[in-house]
């Protein structure tokens, strides 16, 4: 009798530790996510989910990873967002709202006219023939979406005083502006007297805020003085080729309006790539 009970006691004994190994061991890794739950579809198949996503903590320090590493200043000149001058949806730089308020009271001095479609005819361009930059904008026929014909009448682009009006203006032969041009190449720049002669017969409109416009190249000018008083869209002049060297040849070709806008000793659109100056200026005319 005492050898049976002293038997069912060891079975107890076994079957208690059984129990507590199950328990303590095998329960806590069956509910635990190390295993991946089972799930069931309608049509009876069962999958496993996705198995996560594992961090990479190569370095072995998430405090270092999780700070931001410093931003390196943008190098001059480049197109890197700024607060405040952000980037468009064309990825282009946005015109400083400041300077198109300032500058909002101007219009296309040709009605209707877009600015330019043609990179060379935007402020900034070079103009290799005489070691320069272009200083304006160009309208030409067949790239500003109305016809630009020699003669075709140019308007004032806002209210202002005329500062300068070219009357008496006495066209460069060929062989003036050869030397012109000559002396150019030897300075691997154009001097501003010389540059002045290059844009032929003028007009220049003093603008509030010390802006000028000049409108270039014109084949004639209106009946104006200095110092009188214009307003937007009146007549200053026609479209012409003075000073160019279709113009100096005596032929009717090339005829086109040049159109500059100061600002101080600046020109609009001066140091910006094409694509931005072009945008300033759609901002401002169009």
């Amino acid at each position: 009798m005492f050898k049976r009970k002293r038997y069912t006691l060891y079975l107890l004994i076994i079957a208690g530790c059984f129990l507590a190994f199950y328990f303590f061991n095998l329960f806590p890794v069956t509910f635990s996510r190390e295993i991946p739950a089972v799930i069931e579809t309608p049509a009876g198949e069962t999958l496993l989910p996705p198995t996560p996503e594992i961090e990479n903590h190569s370095h072995g320090n998430t405090a270092e990873e999780s700070t931001p590493e410093p931003t390196s200043p943008a190098p001059s000149g480049s197109s890197t967002s700024d607060p405040l001058n952000p980037e468009g949806d064309d990825g282009l730089l946005q015109p400083d709202q400041a300077l198109i308020e300032q500058l909002s009271f101007l219009q296309s001095p040709i009605p209707e006219a877009l600015v330019t479609s043609r990179d060379s005819q935007l402020p900034g361009a070079p103009r290799t023939y005489r070691n320069g930059t272009h200083q304006g904008l160009d309208y030409y026929d067949g790239a500003c979406g109305v016809p630009i014909r020699l003669g075709d009448p140019v308007y004032a682009a806002g209210e202002g005083v005329i500062d300068r009006i070219d009357h008496q203006y006495t066209e460069l032969t060929e062989q003036e502006r050869n030397e012109l041009l000559r002396i150019c190449s030897e300075m691997e720049e154009t001097p501003d007297d010389i540059l002045d002669k290059l844009r032929g017969r003028q007009v220049w409109i003093k603008h509030p805020d010390g802006i000028i416009t000049v409108y270039a190249h014109l084949n004639q000018v209106a009946e104006l003085q200095k110092g009188d008083l214009v307003q937007a869209g009146d007549f200053i002049g026609n479209i012409g080729n003075s000073g160019t060297s279709d113009g100096a040849k005596g032929t009717t070709e090339g005829a086109h309006l040049h159109f500059e806008i100061w600002l101080g000793e600046h020109y609009l659109g001066e140091g910006l790539p094409p694509a931005e100056a072009r945008k300033l200026l759609q901002e401002i005319l169009e």
